[in-house]
């Protein structure tokens, strides 16, 4: 068997062929993997997310190429911080991780749980992403 072998350089092209595309960014309000497997993990789509509802809270629009790529091991592809902010006092809404969908379509591309929930309660409260992706070497 042989072994390709994709250099440091064609991880950060192929991060830029990737995020030349716009996305929507969106909070997630249900723990979604919780009890999963990794298998289960790989196979959720956009329709196994229950999207945020806080006051205020409205998807970010991502726009392609705006993304900064940076070469190694691993490539790493990062957007400017997004803020999401409550607008009124309200029933507190837990916020379990953020997921990207392709705005032509809305297939979810990644998702990423926050180290434990957010709450979302009052006027005025706030959570900053800075949305990324890093592609690293492995062997399969």
């Amino acid at each position: 068997r042989m072994t390709l072998i994709v250099v440091n350089q064609a991880e950060e092209a192929m991060l830029d062929l990737v995020l030349a595309v716009n996305y929507t960014l969106r909070l997630y309000k249900t723990d979604v993997t919780l009890g999963l497997t990794q298998a289960q993990k790989d196979a959720l789509t956009e329709s196994s997310f229950v999207e945020a509802t806080f006051t205020g809270y409205a998807g970010a629009a991502l726009t392609g190429g705006s993304w900064t790529t940076t070469p190694g091991n691993p490539a790493t592809g990062s957007y400017a911080m997004q803020t999401f902010t409550s607008s009124a006092d309200q029933t507190p809404q837990a916020v379990y991780g953020y997921y990207i969908t392709r705005t032509s379509g809305g297939a979810l591309q990644w998702f990423e749980p926050f180290p434990g929930p957010v709450i979302f309660e009052f006027n005025g409260e706030y959570y900053e992403v800075t949305p990324r992706l890093t592609l690293a070497d492995t062997g399969d």
